[in-house]
C-alpha cells in the first residue's frame, strides 16, 4: 500500500477530456498520470513501455498491466480510474489507497459547511420578498390616507386617521370579521408609536403654501360646509371653466395647455387642485441574522453611524441602561427607524419605505386644516 501511495502522491490528476486524451503526455516530468473516471487508455505515440493500474471507485487495485506497449490499447471493464506510471509499479491486485478513496460522510460534512452559506441566502431572498409585500401595502396605505383626505379638505387628521385603516391589513393581519377591531386597534397603536419614534412620516407635497397664494380664495359656508371667510380654500368646483377663468395671484409665469400657471406656485388651477403624498414608513425586518447586517449596513451607507446598539454602561455592579444611539440622534427617517426598538426596549430595526400617491381633491383644500411646505425649487439637469 506505501508503494501505492507514493505512486499517486507524485501523479497528476487529470479529470479532464484534454487532459485524460493526453495522458502521460501532459506532464511528462511527473511519475505518472491518473486518469480519473477512466478504464481505457492507448500508447499511441509513445517511445518507451507504459504501466497501467487499473483502480475501481474506492481506489482498489484491480488489476495491472505492466510495459505496455507503444501503439496498443489496454482496458478494464471493471476499472474505474487508471493510474499510468512509467516506473515499474510495486503494488499488487487487491492494494487500496485509503486517503483518496470516498471519505464515508463527506457529504454531510460539505453539507453542513454549505448549510449556513444557504441559509443566509435564502433568509436574504424571503426578507427582501417581505419588503417587498410591504411596499404595496404602503403604497395602498397610502391611497386610503390621500382618499381620506381628499373628502376632508385634505386635513392632516384625515390623513392619520386614513393611515390607520391603509395600515390595517399589513399591521393586522386579520382574516375574520370580528377581528376588524383587534386589527384597527393594532394599526392606531403602531401609527402612533411610529409617529413617535419618526419611523413614520408624511409631507404633502401638492398642494403648497405658494398654491394657497396664487389660488386661494375666501372660503364659502354655503359651499365648503364648516369653512368661514377667514379661511383661505382652493375650489374644487367646476375646474373646467374655472380653471380657465382665474387668474393666479401672483401673475401668469406662463401657459399649460391653455391654462395659465402662477409665479409664485409654478402649477395650474388643475394642478393645485391635486392632493400630492409622500408617506414614509418603517417595515420591521425580521429574518434572523440578515436583519442585523442589513440594518447596520443602511445605517453606515446613511450616515447614521455603524453602531446603532451600543452597549449598556455599567459603573461595577450599577447599571445605567443604554448609552444615547449615534442613529437615534440624527434626524432621517433612515436612522429612526434602523434604530426602532419594541416596548421591552429590544433592538428592532426598520428598513424605511418610501412611495408616493396623486389624488384629486373632492373637497376645498383648506389651509388651516392642512401642514404644508413651500414650493421646492425645480432640480437643475
Amino acid at each position: 500500500m506505501s508503494g501505492l501511495d507514493d505512486l499517486i502522491s507524485s501523479a497528476c490528476i487529470a479529470d479532464g477530456f484534454g487532459s485524460r486524451l493526453l495522458g502521460v503526455w501532459r506532464v511528462p516530468s511527473s511519475n505518472g498520470v491518473l486518469l480519473m473516471h477512466c478504464r481505457c487508455v492507448h500508447s499511441f505515440g509513445l517511445r518507451a513501455p507504459l504501466n497501467l493500474i487499473f483502480l475501481d471507485r474506492d481506489f482498489r487495485v484491480v488489476s495491472i498491466r505492466r510495459s505496455l506497449k507503444p501503439w496498443r490499447i489496454a482496458w478494464d471493464a471493471k476499472a474505474v480510474h487508471v493510474l499510468e506510471t512509467w516506473s515499474p509499479p510495486r503494488v499488487e491486485v487487491g492494494d487500496s489507497l485509503a486517503r483518496l478513496s470516498k471519505p464515508r460522510g463527506a457529504s454531510l460534512v460539505e453539507g453542513l459547511l454549505a448549510l449556513p452559506v444557504l441559509l443566509f441566502i435564502a433568509f436574504v431572498v424571503i426578507q427582501i420578498g417581505l419588503l417587498w409585500h410591504a411596499k404595496y401595502a404602503v403604497t395602498h396605505a397610502a391611497h386610503v390616507a390621500a382618499r381620506h383626505a381628499s373628502v376632508h379638505h385634505g386635513s392632516n387628521t384625515a390623513i392619520r386617521d386614513g393611515l390607520v385603516h391603509g395600515l390595517m391589513p399589513l399591521v393586522g393581519q386579520t382574516q375574520e370579521l370580528r377581528g376588524i377591531t383587534t386589527a384597527l386597534f393594532k394599526s392606531a397603536a403602531e401609527v402612533t408609536q411610529g409617529l413617535a419614534m419618526g419611523w413614520i412620516r408624511w409631507e404633502v407635497l401638492s398642494p403648497t403654501r405658494q398654491s394657497f397664494t396664487d389660488w386661494g380664495v375666501p372660503g364659502d359656508p354655503g359651499l365648503s360646509p364648516g369653512s368661514s371667510a377667514q379661511e383661505r380654500e382652493i375650489p374644487s368646483v367646476a375646474l373646467t371653466g374655472l380653471s380657465q377663468r382665474r387668474v393666479p395671484s401672483s401673475g401668469v409665469a406662463s401657459r399649460m395647455d391653455g391654462l395659465p400657471v402662477g409665479v409664485a406656485s409654478g402649477q395650474t388651477l388643475l394642478e393645485a387642485n391635486h392632493l400630492k403624498l409622500n408617506l414614509r414608513v418603517g417595515i420591521p425586518l425580521q429574518m434572523p441574522l440578515v436583519s442585523g447586517l442589513l440594518a447596520r449596513a443602511l445605517a453606515w451607507w446613511s450616515g447614521c453611524g455603524w453602531s446603532i446598539s451600543p452597549p449598556e454602561e455599567r459603573v461595577g455592579l450599577i447599571n445605567f441602561g443604554v448609552g444615547v444611539q449615534p442613529s437615534i440622534a440624527m434626524g432621517s427617517i433612515e436612522c429612526r427607524a434602523l434604530a426602532a426598538r419594541d416596548l421591552k426596549g429590544n433592538w428592532r430595526p426598520r428598513w424605511p419605505v418610501e412611495t408616493a400617491v396623486v389624488i384629486q381633491m373632492q373637497s376645498n383644500a383648506r389651509q388651516s386644516v392642512m401642514v404644508l411646505r413651500d414650493r421646492q425649487a425645480p432640480r437643475q439637469p
